[in-house]
């Protein structure tokens, strides 16, 4: 077990061995487990699920061997809001039959009785669970049996909305641009974060200028729905609605009109990075990439420096953090758990809004939640993030190092010529 500590941003190096830890301590991945459950480590206040990313047959056969059939503590992040804990179910994310649907079920309630036996108030769960459970209610069905109190479950809907919304407010503020002459570009797929999202913007800051909502084929029922919604909340800006090409291209109007982009997956796909006009601010959901978006983005960010890519995502702490994890680091193992959604801290003041989404329900006092995220919730979760002192993050420049500069000279670009 490697415990990490920060004194600069980026990651100390581990003292162990990778080759070590992946020959020798493999049976050593529940340690940390047994750390917390004896008492000799702090107790947790919440708890994250999490699962494997899709794996090459030689990577399971690997964590096979450790697993030993159980969820796994694979870390423990310390903030000012508390401990949460990252628990890893032995199951890749991939959309398996019922008796796959069935093992991912019970394992996910195993992960839930380890917590609570850990002091976890609250259990998030990652956003692939959250999708192949209903938000949960699978896993608390299977629980009705049960006996005693559980921890109760919740989504990441509600941070990542307050999340991506304190990043644009923080980068925004940063350029010196407001909302307000922003032409916003959503893409609207069979999920509900862009509708979330949308109604926490519009309820909580000025409304930019216009707004364009890309369907995806077969998906204009969403957009429809969507720009009904919008328009009865009293959006006073303008709405486009267009549907992606087949092969999800984004129509022409996008790079002709955008300043402002939600960049979720569905309009990461059908993006070209070298057709975005110079200015253009995309904020991106996911923070990882594809290479097929990461590459162009990083080569357009050298080579003419107009552009920003802040992580929707990923929120900055007031307070520095400290994180204990089960392997070292560059191991393959820790790297398969870095793939996934079970990723740590990039450097001690960065955290990714779902390791907050357990601790704000325990120690924020803001409601779990589960599937559709109403306005007055999304809102209680910005506050009270806000409140606590959390903000957005710097963009990522690829191979630039200074933020504030970059950041000093695209204002100067690009403040008025919107």
């Amino acid at each position: 077990m490697t415990r990490t500590t920060f004194s600069s941003p980026v990651h100390a190096q581990a003292s162990s061995s990778p080759v070590h830890d992946e020959q020798q301590g493999l049976p050593s991945s529940h340690m940390l487990l047994e750390q917390v459950l004896t008492k000799s480590e702090a107790p947790l206040d919440a708890a994250v699920l999490t699962c494997l990313p899709p794996l090459q047959k030689e990577e399971a056969l690997l964590l096979q061997t450790w697993h030993q059939g159980r969820p796994i503590l694979t870390q423990i992040v310390t903030t000012q809001l508390g401990r949460v804990g990252t628990f890893l179910l032995p199951v890749e994310d991939t959309h398996g039959d019922e008796q796959w649907q069935q093992k991912m079920i019970e394992l996910a309630c195993k992960a839930v009785a380890l917590a609570q036996a850990c002091g976890a108030r609250s259990v998030s769960l990652s956003v692939p669970l959250a999708r192949q459970t209903r938000g949960g209610q699978m896993i608390r069905e299977h629980q009705v049996s049960c006996a005693g109190r559980r921890p109760c479950l919740t989504t990441a809907d509600a941070t990542t909305s307050a999340a991506v919304l304190l990043n644009l407010e923080w980068i925004l503020t940063r350029v010196g641009r407001e909302l307000c002459r922003e032409r916003l570009v959503v893409a609207v797929g069979p999920d509900d974060f862009a509708s979330t999202f949308l109604r926490l913007l519009l309820a909580t800051r000025p409304h930019p200028a216009s707004l364009m909502l890309c369907t995806l084929p077969g998906q204009g029922t969403h957009g429809e729905h969507l720009e009904m919604e919008l328009l009865v909340s009293g959006f006073r800006g303008n709405v486009v609605r267009n549907e992606m090409r087949e092969g999800e291209m984004l129509p022409d109007g996008v790079y002709e009109e955008a300043t402002l982009l939600l960049g979720t997956g569905d309009l990461l796909r059908g993006l070209d990075v070298q057709r975005l006009r110079a200015g253009t601010i995309l904020l991106r959901l996911p923070s990882a990439l594809s290479p097929e978006v990461s590459e162009p983005l990083s080569a357009r960010i050298r080579a003419h420096q107009d552009i920003l890519a802040p992580q929707g995502d990923e929120l900055t702490s007031p307070a520095p953090m400290r994180e204990l994890r089960v392997f070292a680091s560059g191991s393959l193992l820790d790297l398969l758990i870095q793939t996934g959604e079970g990723g740590g801290l990039r450097n001690p003041y960065q955290v990714k809004s779902f390791l907050l989404a357990g601790l704000a329900v325990a120690k924020l006092d803001v409601l779990p939640t589960s599937g559709w995220v109403d306005t007055k919730t999304a809102q209680s979760y910005y506050f009270a993030l806000r409140r606590a002192g959390f903000r957005g993050t710097a963009p990522d420049l690829g191979v630039h190092d200074s933020p504030s500069l970059y950041l000093t000279q695209f204002r100067a670009r690009f403040r008025h010529c919107l």
